[in-house]
């Protein structure tokens, strides 16, 4: 009678060794990768000078998109404008196509999902509304906002890079958005904002807290810092002041890098990564 016992016994025992060991295999199992969808816009820019930079800068986040950040080509849409050497895989980025685009993503993004928005070129402010310059007709910060809340994707990261980017901030504020402007709503100078953030999305230096992965927190520090050491150098006044916007209050910071002191934007920026450096 023991003997059938001490059998019953292991045996139960043995159930649960495996069914605990199962249980840690599931939880040791790593997390599927959200899908990252992304949309770059290139507007007119008029000065050749400028507009090589532009364009430049566009060329540079596409290939971080595809090759750092591993997006897949058929989740990166890029508009640019007619005069553009972009060229391959692009289309014009007039109001029409923007739109269109915009659309299909919404039917396409899932609210798991990771949407980001990256607009480089002119705009200017008229009767309140920030105007961002395409081919044809322009659009308002407005209009962007209302298409954008279209996309069911949890996590955003909204770029403007742009004069008077500041203006559109609180119209595209929202939970679980990242929303950055290259200068405040009075600043409405040309900006250089993408020509240092997106090289600084891969740099080494960036990395301050040495995990191995720059954030976009990190990037924006580092690039914000890299403007202004660009002024001091060229004797300059400064005209772009960076800002960043992440805790859905719509008043964006100039130096989110001190959340934990302010308590205000910049925390939701330092866990949102793109690659690993």
């Amino acid at each position: 009678m023991k003997s059938i016992i001490i059998v019953i016994l292991l045996t139960i025992a043995g159930c649960f060794a495996v069914a605990g060991a199962a249980g840690v295999e599931r939880k040791s199992k790593p997390a599927e990768t959200k899908n990252t969808y992304a949309l770059i816009i290139c507007g007119i820019n008029k000065d050749p000078k400028e507009r090589f930079a532009k364009n430049k800068a566009v060329i540079n986040l596409r290939s971080f998109f595809l090759n750092n950040a591993k997006i897949k080509p058929a989740r990166l849409s890029v508009l640019v404008a007619d005069k553009s050497f972009i060229g391959r895989g692009s289309k014009t980025s007039n109001a029409e196509n923007l739109k269109k685009t915009i659309k299909s993503l919404s039917a396409t993004v899932q609210s798991e999902d990771r949407f980001i928005f990256y607009y480089v070129g002119q705009a200017n402010i008229v009767a309140g509304k920030l105007r961002l310059n395409l081919p044809g007709q322009d659009i308002t910060h407005e209009q962007l906002a209302e298409w954008i809340n279209q996309i069911r994707a949890s996590s955003m990261l909204l770029v403007l890079d742009c004069p008077g980017a500041g203006m559109a901030v609180k119209a595209l504020t929202g939970q679980g958005r990242i929303v950055i402007g290259a200068c405040t709503a009075e600043q409405h100078y040309s900006t250089q904002f993408s020509e240092y953030f997106v090289p600084s999305l891969l740099d080494s230096k960036s990395d301050t807290d040495g995990d191995g992965k720059v954030s976009i927190l990190e990037a924006f520090t580092f690039s914000t810092k890299q403007l202004d050491d660009w002024y001091f150098r060229q004797l300059f006044l400064k005209t772009e002041t960076p800002v960043l916007e992440d805790n859905a209050d719509g008043f964006p910071s100039r130096q989110p890098w001190r959340y934990k002191q302010d308590k205000t934007d910049g925390r939701e920026a330092s866990k949102f990564f793109l690659s690993k450096g």
